[in-house]
């Protein structure tokens, strides 16, 4: 299923070359919302403990004569499908203002070392045994103040480039992976490790409804933000000088899209563990189809983003006895996606792209 919605997004692709931009960023739009729609619901019948279609839809009218599955849908899969597709929609929406803001289209959202502090805040509250709610609040505080640090150092060496910044957060997340590795060595190997372990690749298996209520407001707040200053991204990502020329404050406004692209990795990352490949892969999969305005290419973030995440999801608890890690399904199928689409477009690709 995977596979299938991208190889139909490719062909959409190609077959609407001779359209405007905005009229493929409407249809590809369209098409992943009712792709969304479909998978949502899917996510919420398919697992272990499968449901019909015809007792999916009797449930919904007449919860109390189903309450096994009623039980089953709304305390399980529910709760894991909505994190799933905020947390998809975050790694994807700050892995694309990250590669706006520093104008570099390999950057992913550990750029600043997000992601690594979030994994020490984590294993830390695992070492220590403390509830799944702390692991994921302290995953959560050490992301964001791994980010202040690497501003921090960025601002010692009193350089307001953004190599200077990029730089910082490749020391601080050196040194927070090199503490990740010694709390990893104080661990029990038995119990406490393969905790961390399996923590760091990601996972959705603890989701629960009060998550959705804290991230709910983190990613909703940041998208309709981005949304609407879109049109400000899109001359802070020509650079300083551009920006200036054009009455807008470059440094202030950059601030406050590395803040939002912080908080949104930070509380992913929080709920769902480090996963690999989304914030980097579905950015760039949403230029080549409708191009670098970041009007066009925030919404279908949004979109592609919740819909491989959900997807994502259901492959890696349905296919074994045991989940898979995330970080496993969306590098092997977010690699094959990544491949196709360059493939497909290898005569079209510019420098802008």
């Amino acid at each position: 299923m995977f596979i299938i919605c991208c190889m139909g997004w490719i062909a959409m692709d190609k077959l609407s070359h001779k359209l405007s931009q905005t009229q493929k960023a409407v249809i590809f739009a369209s098409s992943g919302i009712v792709v969304f729609l479909f998978v949502f619901c899917t996510a919420l019948i398919v697992g272990r403990y499968s449901i019909s279609f015809e007792n999916f839809f009797r449930m919904i009218g007449d919860p109390a004569s189903y309450p096994m599955e009623r039980s089953i849908v709304v305390n399980l899969r529910l709760p894991r499908t909505i994190i799933a597709a905020l947390t998809g929609i975050a790694l994807s929406l700050s892995g694309l203002l990250y590669q706006e803001t520093f104008q570099n289209k390999l950057v992913s959202p550990d750029l600043l070392g997000v992601s690594s502090g979030s994994g020490v805040g984590a294993a830390l509250a695992i070492l220590l045994g403390l509830s799944s709610a702390l692991i994921s609040l302290f995953a959560f505080l050490f992301g964001i103040i791994t980010v202040i640090l690497t501003t921090v150092i960025s601002k010692v060496f009193r350089n307001r480039t953004s190599m200077i910044l990029i730089l910082a957060g490749i020391i601080v997340g050196g040194c927070m992976s090199a503490i990740l590795s010694f709390i990893k060595y104080l661990a029990d190997a038995e119990t406490t490790l393969a905790s961390i372990t399996f923590w760091l690749m990601g996972s959705f298996e603890n989701s629960v409804m009060s998550d959705v209520w804290f991230l709910l407001p983190i990613v909703g707040t940041c998208t309709i933000l981005t949304l609407i200053f879109s049109w400000r991204i899109n001359i802070v990502a020509l650079g300083r000088e551009e920006a200036q020329t054009r009455g807008i404050n470059y440094s202030v406004y950059r601030a406050a899209i590395i803040a939002v692209a912080t908080l949104l990795t930070a509380s992913s990352v929080a709920f769902a563990g480090t996963i690999s490949w989304i914030g980097l892969v579905v950015p760039h999969i949403v230029r080549l189809l409708v191009g670098r305005n970041t009007r066009k290419t925030i919404p279908l973030c949004v979109i592609f983003g919740a819909n491989f995440m959900v997807i994502a999801d259901i492959i890696s608890r349905c296919f074994t006895a045991a989940e898979i890690p995330l970080s496993a399904v969306t590098g092997f199928f977010g690699t094959i996606i990544f491949v196709a689409i360059l493939f497909v477009r290898r005569k079209t690709i510019s420098e802008r792209d």
